[in-house]
């Protein structure tokens, strides 16, 4: 028999599946006039029937076996678990380990699409370890930093992940710029942030003999870390468990609430490798909790979830100092944020640990991107841009914030004009102290008013109850990552009725 592509299977299936479950109707038996009557009563094709038959069905065909030799003839090749988790990056492998530490019986499957785990926003990020003064008071985002940067720190430290608490300063230019400093003060002080303090420009030279800047507010508990150092060491748990897998090189196409047998749902999870057309992928969950990164917004329309909120992703480029000049500074030396909310402004970084070692990372701009992985201005795909400019709240955030989106747009085509910007916090800089580093994709969701979403934001009960999905997760959801998994997990023991023994 010659079959479909997989994703076109996939979709037949779910499709198939949730009719026939809908209609309250068993799949017919082969035979033309059964397959008619069979398509009328719940609505499909009468080729959608068919094609559901030569999926589903044994040909009529006898196999001969070899003993010890015999393929498995089960659909779930990849396994059954009781919580499967989508998505490899930091948050979902945190999320992972909290489902195993408050429940040590469960079985948990990580799916993740690249052959690595931190293989994009976890893996390529200035890698700073925030204390929390951007974040509005009273959100779980504020409460997360707070509480996430305290468990980063505990979890380095028990693991020997290399990281450094260098603090930070965040700079107004200018005298128009000093009110944001104290914004951000009581901000912190309201999140709980500890030690702040607001420094004239001459206290902020003493501090950085480089930093010539009106006034700063000085972070001391903000650190840097390699979060693809944490990422990769949370995989480690999770395997060395016993009760956890990770499934890679595993793209999400489907999910599917099925029976479980037992009166209640289950998930079948369907998925191919990258870029192939199969063979199909199917692994079986009692529930499911999606932390897809940059793909949230589709992961989460495919597991029962709303069209909105979408995902627009912008392109971070990053330069570094030379091996002569990275002791141009020593802490993080960060601009007062523009008032679109995106970005924090091109800042100074030293790093630690990971791919990168010890460097001094100057950037990201905040460039839109013509592809979910847009990590370079040539790659396109016409499905996402056809997404992001039917997207109103993409598109009042761009009138809103015009003269911002058109130079961020100019950043990243112009070093020059990038390190301009760099010049208003360190004015010596000049461009033979600099060389190429990476890039970083990021996603943010726009509200239809065109402000970008200021809190992480979870889609619960979907497939029938089955699946929670987070639809939102901006910086600082690394230094979140497992706070973030703590209210994701409360979120799981509220909708799928776990308990604790």
């Amino acid at each position: 028999r010659r079959f479909p592509p997989a994703d076109m299977q996939a979709a037949v299936l779910g499709a198939a599946r949730r009719a026939f479950s809908a209609a309250g109707a068993a799949p017919p038996r082969r035979g033309a006039r059964r397959v008619v009557k069979a398509a009328a009563a719940v609505g499909l094709p009468v080729g959608g029937v068919l094609l559901y038959q030569r999926i589903t069905e044994p040909s009529g065909c006898s196999y001969s076996s070899v003993a010890g030799a015999e393929l498995p003839t089960s659909r779930h090749q990849y396994g059954a678990f009781d919580v499967v988790v989508v998505g490899g990056g930091i948050i979902g492998l945190a999320t992972a380990n909290e489902i195993l530490r408050r429940y040590p019986s469960k079985t948990v499957a990580v799916l993740e699409r690249e052959g690595e785990v931190a293989a994009h926003q976890s893996g390529h990020n200035s890698g700073v370890i925030h204390a929390g003064m951007y974040y509005k008071p009273g959100t779980v985002m504020a409460k997360c930093c707070v509480e996430g940067a305290d468990m980063i720190y505990a979890y380095a430290k028990k693991k020997g992940i290399p990281h450094e608490r260098v603090g930070k300063l965040i700079c107004a230019p200018t005298e128009k710029d000093h009110a944001q400093v104290e914004l951000l003060y009581e901000q912190g002080i309201a999140n709980g942030v500890k030690d702040l303090r607001i420094l004239t420009g001459a206290q902020v030279t003493e501090l950085e003999p480089n930093v010539h800047v009106y006034s700063a507010l000085e972070s001391p508990n903000t650190g840097i870390i390699d979060y693809g150092d944490v990422t990769r060491s949370l995989a480690k748990d999770l395997t060395s468990a016993g009760k956890g897998k990770i499934l890679y090189r595993y793209q999400v196409r489907d999910f599917v609430a099925i029976d479980d047998g037992q009166g209640g749902k289950a998930v079948d999870v369907l998925g191919v490798e990258p870029g192939q057309q199969g063979p199909l992928k199917v692994v079986r969950a009692e529930n499911v909790v999606t932390c897809a990164g940059v793909h949230m917004d589709h992961v989460g329309r495919m597991g029962g979830g709303s069209v909105w909120p979408k995902v627009v992703t912008f392109r971070g480029r990053y330069y570094q100092m030379k091996p002569e000049h990275r002791n141009i500074v020593r802490r993080n030396i960060y601009p007062v944020p523009s008032g679109g909310g995106i970005p924090v402004g091109v800042h100074f970084t030293p790093t630690v640990g990971g791919y990168r070692q010890q460097q001094m990372l100057i950037g990201p701009g905040a460039c839109m991107t013509f592809d979910k992985d847009g990590y370079s201005i040539f790659k396109l795909n016409l499905r996402y841009c056809l997404e992001f400019l039917t997207n109103q709240g993409f598109w009042m955030f761009g009138i809103k914030n015009l003269k911002l989106s058109v130079g961020e747009l100019w950043k990243d085509a112009s070093r020059a004009a990038f390190l301009n910007e760099a010049r208003l916090l360190v004015p010596c800089l000049t461009e033979d102290m600099v060389e190429d580093s990476f890039t970083g994709v990021m996603a943010q969701v726009f509200l239809d008013d065109g402000s970008a979403a200021k809190d992480y934001i979870f889609e619960r009960k979907c497939l029938e109850g089955t699946t929670l999905h987070l639809r939102n997760a901006p910086s600082p959801a690394a230094t979140s990552s497992m706070a973030i998994a703590k209210e994701l997990i409360n979120i799981a023991e509220q909708d799928f009725g776990w308990r604790r023994a």
